[in-house]
């Protein structure tokens, strides 16, 4: 027979040493185990256990605000991400996928901070941005307003010409070019006569329709 739990805090075996206020997974065998990069997390360890021991986990579904542990300094109102270890940080990259799963409400100074976090409602995860850019050079950073952008599409607005004849777009390092959150549109036109080789546009004002998508 099944059971279910009305109560914000749950006690489960921990598969490992879990220390307090980390971020906790079930494993495969229903017990506590610490969350990794990007790995979705079903609470926070409100103490410290051992390997076999009970854990007392506050489920995340439930109210309020939480506190975690921070493995980086951490900007105040910064979102933050699931990290290695149970821990949070407001940087994402390779090594740190996933979506933001809270609001810093106060900032980390060190590793091993343990910080309050406001967890981010569902709906903030995967948004959808899309938007009208007007060219200005064959390469045009766009600012899409995501915090990470996952992926991104374009088509020309502006009926196609020999320059230019197709547009493109590209994600590029979300982390510096371009800046976190902007997308390259990219326009091109044939490189002459009967030779289709895509070349750098020449021409510019022409509309192009972007989509992009993150959070």
């Amino acid at each position: 027979m099944s059971q279910q739990t009305e109560a914000p805090v749950i006690s489960l075996e921990a598969a490992e040493a879990i220390g307090q206020y980390l971020r906790v997974k079930l494993n495969s065998s229903g017990k506590a185990a610490l969350a990794g990069a990007g790995e979705p997390a079903i609470g926070i360890s409100q103490v410290a256990a051992a390997q076999g021991a009970q854990v007392s986990v506050r489920l995340l579904n439930g109210p309020g605000t939480f506190k975690m542990v921070a493995n980086a300094a951490i900007a105040a109102l910064a979102v933050v991400y699931g990290v290695a270890s149970g821990k949070i940080d407001d940087t994402t990259g390779a090594g740190n996928p996933g979506h933001g799963i809270g609001l810093a409400l106060e900032a980390a100074t060190a590793q091993g901070d343990v910080i309050e976090v406001l967890p981010l409602p569902s709906s903030q995860g995967i948004r959808i941005i899309a938007g009208q850019h007007t060219t200005v050079a064959a390469s045009d950073t766009v600012v899409t307003g995501l915090a990470q952008v996952f992926g991104v599409v374009a088509s020309l607005d502006s009926d196609p010409v020999d320059d230019p004849e197709w547009v493109s777009a590209s994600i590029g390092d979300q982390a510096g070019t371009p800046a976190a959150g902007s997308v390259l549109i990219k326009t091109w036109k044939n490189t002459a006569g009967n030779d289709p080789t895509p070349a750098a546009a020449t021409t510019f004002t022409k509309k192009v329709n972007w989509m992009a998508w993150g959070y």
